[in-house]
């Protein structure tokens, strides 16, 4: 589902030629040893597959990993097989029909993956997808994303009453991290890495969910305080998106109002 006029092979000019070679060059630098070796075990496992394109994504390529972080792919081909890889794996793949439907519904994976991903491996696909992004304005969809937030706070809701609590912390973190993203997509503000998401929010005026991102992040958040973070995301999801800073900010003021 290639939009009318757009070539994917054959079409790399000079300029996708030199980010090609920057992004190869920049992966290799982001990475540990381990981490390469994983990086073209994956690689060469895709294109043994057929694939298109291949890029390396997530926060290694912000330079922004976590204890948690994994190696991000993107694949376009078939999902190639992760035996025996000594690192956390993470692969979004795709055939290119598929990929060319889910970048023109909104998808903001994709999109994120253009704008900030390493691309190691492209027989034009990504080169005319972000073309075509450059030249039409394509934006990732905040409906979209509002779609996968309410399911993503049902799942969390539903896993935190199980009582197992690591496992209420994995889908705190993965809800509220795609809460954010949709209010900021919402806001006119394209998300970065999970780990910079928080200093987002700072800027947009959220700065609770912020606060309860960042210490699903970064720390072992009580029961308690997920509860008041999923909580808070209700709120939050339930107002228009470009007031929801602006509920946020008043909500503070009228806690912080004395009774009379």
């Amino acid at each position: 589902m290639t939009p009318a006029g757009v070539a994917t092979r054959g079409s790399i000019d000079a300029r996708w030629s030199r980010r090609l070679r920057e992004d190869r060059r920049r992966a290799t630098e982001l990475q540990t040893p381990v981490q390469r070796r994983a990086t073209e075990t994956i690689v060469q496992r895709a294109l043994a597959l057929g694939a298109e394109a291949v890029a390396l994504t997530g926060s290694t390529v912000r330079a922004q990993r976590t204890l948690r972080s994994d190696l991000d792919f993107m694949v376009v081909g078939e999902r190639p097989d992760l035996g025996g890889v000594h690192e956390d794996i993470d692969v979004y793949a795709a055939g290119a029909k598929a990929f060319w439907e889910r970048l023109l519904a909104g998808d903001d994976y994709i999109q994120w993956t253009l704008r900030f991903g390493c691309i190691l491996h492209d027989d034009g696909i990504l080169e005319a997808a972000s073309r075509h992004i450059e030249e039409s304005g394509l934006m990732p969809s905040a409906e979209r994303k509002l779609t996968q937030a309410h399911r993503g706070l049902s799942l969390a809701w539903r896993v935190l009453e199980s009582g197992d609590i690591d496992a209420a912390r994995e889908q705190c973190r993965a809800a509220l991290t795609t809460i954010t993203r949709w209010l900021l997509i919402a806001n006119g503000e394209f998300p970065l890495s999970r780990d910079e998401l928080s200093d987002q929010l700072v800027t947009l005026d959220c700065p609770e969910l912020a606060t309860a991102l960042h210490r699903l992040i970064h720390g072992e958040p009580s029961s308690e305080e997920m509860r008041a973070g999923l909580k808070l995301s209700e709120t939050l999801m339930s107002a228009p998106p470009k007031q929801a800073a602006h509920a946020s900010r008043w909500r503070r003021r009228a806690e912080r109002k004395p009774a009379r």
